[in-house]
């Protein structure tokens, strides 16, 4: 009987422990998270008429950390990019607007830099009707993808993967590959909140 109450003490004072320690995690994951914001730019896109500018909007409401896309990463090693479509699509992490069109963000990775901020901002494209009558490569490349560096101060710049293949490389980077092509630019990169 003592030695089952002393088990049951163990038990209790183990379980307040770790639910110590697990709020005291998230207090700090909170504390350390990155901050979302809005963003003004100039983005440059090669199209087969030709490069075009258009204004760019991007609206981050919920970055997340790298260490917090480790999981998302290894889907993608273990289950490549159709588990990670399934896994990010529709998760609602903010919006990019490109000229007249918008696009929901389906995940937002927050990297701190030197002397600011990188925002790497995936997208799960709309595919086009031609292309999947068509049964086009470009199926193969079901992401945009946003770099988007923001600076402390001052404007920053970013790349942009309008239809991107994203793949582990050898030594466990994520990698993106665009589709026919380069990818465009953003220019004069502008925090407005």
């Amino acid at each position: 009987m003592i030695k089952s109450l002393r088990f049951a003490a163990a038990i209790l004072l183990f379980s307040v422990t770790a639910l110590t320690t697990s709020l005291a995690s998230v207090a700090l994951a909170e504390a350390d998270a990155p901050k979302g914001g809005e963003f003004s730019a100039t983005a440059s896109v090669n199209t087969p008429q030709g490069t075009r500018s258009l204004a760019f909007n991007l609206v981050v409401s919920s970055p997340i950390t790298m260490e917090q896309a480790q999981p998302l990463k290894e889907a993608l090693a273990r289950g490549g990019q159709q588990l990670l479509f399934n896994t990010i699509r529709g998760s609602a992490r903010g919006k990019v607007k490109l000229g007249a069109l918008e696009f929901p963000v389906d995940l937002v990775v927050a990297e701190p830099e030197r002397d600011g901020i990188r925002y790497y901002v995936v997208t799960t494209r709309q595919l086009q009707y031609e292309e999947t009558v068509n049964n086009d490569a470009s199926l193969d490349y079901p992401f945009s993808l946003l770099v988007v560096d923001v600076p402390s101060i001052g404007t920053g710049d970013g790349t942009i993967f309008t239809k991107a293949a994203l793949y582990v490389d050898d030594e466990g980077h994520v990698r993106a590959e665009q589709y026919q092509g380069d990818p465009g630019s953003l220019k004069d990169v502008k925090r407005l909140k």
